[in-house]
């Protein structure tokens, strides 16, 4: 199904006080993050299904228990609702793209308008 809109389709977000940009669309998000040397974060989770991409510097991953040592080009997956964390590893600032989807910061409801899931039987 193609549906047309005159609303923006892609918005990019970039911001002088963060080295980091954002690209969102309808159904999903796409950031690049920048994480210092020594920055963690403890185990969580998200609505939202994750795909990680390093780009630079090196991390230690952890996604449902298991425990990745990711470098440049290492492709990290986090299905919605997994268990995961990192840690960043030695000195270099890391570069990652990271894809969300459904987008988090639209209603997962708004997406489903118009499909055919939606409409009555």
């Amino acid at each position: 199904m193609v549906e047309y809109t005159d609303e923006p389709t892609a918005t990019r977000i970039v911001t002088p006080e963060t080295p980091n940009e954002s690209i969102m669309f309808p159904s999903m998000a796409v950031y690049v993050h920048s994480h210092e040397p020594g920055e963690r974060a403890e185990l969580h989770t998200h609505a939202e299904h994750h795909v990680l991409v390093m780009r630079s510097g090196r991390m230690r991953w952890t996604v449902d228990g298991q425990t990745i040592d990711a470098a440049a080009g290492t492709v990290i997956v986090a299905p919605a609702g997994t268990d995961h964390g990192f840690e960043v590893l030695g000195g270099e600032t890391v570069k990652l793209l990271c894809i969300e989807s459904p987008n988090p910061e639209r209603p997962t409801a708004s997406l489903l308008e118009g499909s055919p899931e939606s409409r009555p039987a």
